[in-house]
């Protein structure tokens, strides 16, 4: 009530302001600011109040400022600012109560996911803890083998899947803290390709090392996006080519791969919240479109930034992490 009285107040000062010039001047387009201002903060019915006094205010002042004018025209010429004003009111209105839905909507999925998430990481554990560990299992077959590795990538995937949406979560509502600490993170890079796949990612250092400030889970966290994503989408037994470099004033980490490539309008595309690139190339390995979405909220929180490049497509990308370097411990410098 107290708001829609001081909408109503705005309508007597439009209407004093209007009555107070001369019959040049129109003011009918200021009612729609105390009408607008109504549907959107107090809902349909306050507006159509508004809409309806604006409409009694703006016929009251045609008439006292605007004598030449015929009563009939005043009054035909208030219906028509009546449709207007009153269709702006439930238009706007209808807007808002989309928007309140849509946001409804959007909390429930991202409670369901988060659910969704931490059952998939206890099976993924669950999993992980009854697959045998081949290096102290009696012998097995080929089949076999191939059958335990296989329910480890998944497990990992499913994992990495409930990891990611909790790390969303969190990244997005600014629930979180960075440990940071420093190290040298062409150290750090080589040891996730060690530990990712030391066949296929071939390392590219310098070297002096590169220092960064950076908490180093969630770094990880997005390191191994895009190394995942590198192998993920390029020709089996194809190399991956990782560079760490700090010649340029920042720590950075770029990874190339000879993949299935990227057009013009997928590079920013990619980086978005679910953000899928639907091809026939990539169908069959496609993600839910999380991995660098995280990636990239992660290098901004450190300060940084993360890009893609691609000659185009079938011809290979380039995902390059950038975040600030740091200074050299102190026994480094004296070194």
């Amino acid at each position: 009530m107290p708001l829609t009285l001081l909408a109503a107040v705005g309508v007597g000062a439009i209407w004093l302001v209007d009555i107070s010039t001369g019959p040049e001047y129109g003011f009918a387009i200021f009612y729609l600011i105390p009408i607008s201002f109504t549907s959107w903060w107090l809902g349909r019915y306050p507006a159509v109040f508004i809409a309806i006094l604006s409409t009694v205010a703006w016929i009251l002042a045609d008439i006292a400022a605007r004598a030449a004018v015929p009563l009939g025209a005043s009054l035909w010429n208030g219906l028509t600012r009546a449709a207007i004003f009153l269709m702006l009111a439930l238009l706007i209105d209808q807007v808002r109560r989309e928007r309140t839905a849509l946001r409804t909507v959007d909390a429930h999925r991202e409670e369901s996911l988060a659910l969704i998430a931490h059952t998939l990481r206890r099976s993924a554990s669950e999993i992980q803890a009854a697959i045998p560990d081949l290096g102290n299992a009696p012998a097995l077959s080929a089949s076999e083998r191939d059958a335990v590795l296989q329910l480890r990538r998944q497990s990992r995937n499913f994992n990495r899947f409930a990891e990611d949406v909790l790390e969303v979560g969190q990244l997005e509502a600014g629930h979180f803290r960075l440990n940071r600490g420093r190290f040298d993170l062409s150290e750090f890079v080589a040891t996730l390709a060690r530990e990712t796949d030391k066949s296929r990612l071939q390392l590219v250092m310098e070297s002096d090392p590169v220092w960064v400030d950076a908490d180093p889970e969630r770094l990880r966290t997005a390191i191994e996006h895009l190394l995942n994503n590198a192998l993920r989408f390029s020709p089996a037994g194809s190399a991956v080519h990782v560079t760490v470099s700090g010649r340029t004033g920042t720590a950075r980490v770029s990874v190339k791969d000879q993949g299935i490539g990227l057009a013009r309008s997928h590079l920013q595309t990619v980086f978005k919240k679910y953000g899928r690139i639907d091809t026939a190339e990539s169908r069959d390995r496609i993600g839910v479109g999380l991995g660098l979405f995280v990636s990239r909220l992660i290098a901004e929180a450190h300060g940084g930034t993360i890009s893609a490049a691609s000659v185009g497509l079938g011809l290979g990308s380039t995902f390059t992490l950038e975040i600030p370097l740091a200074a050299a411990p102190p026994h480094e410098g004296l070194a």
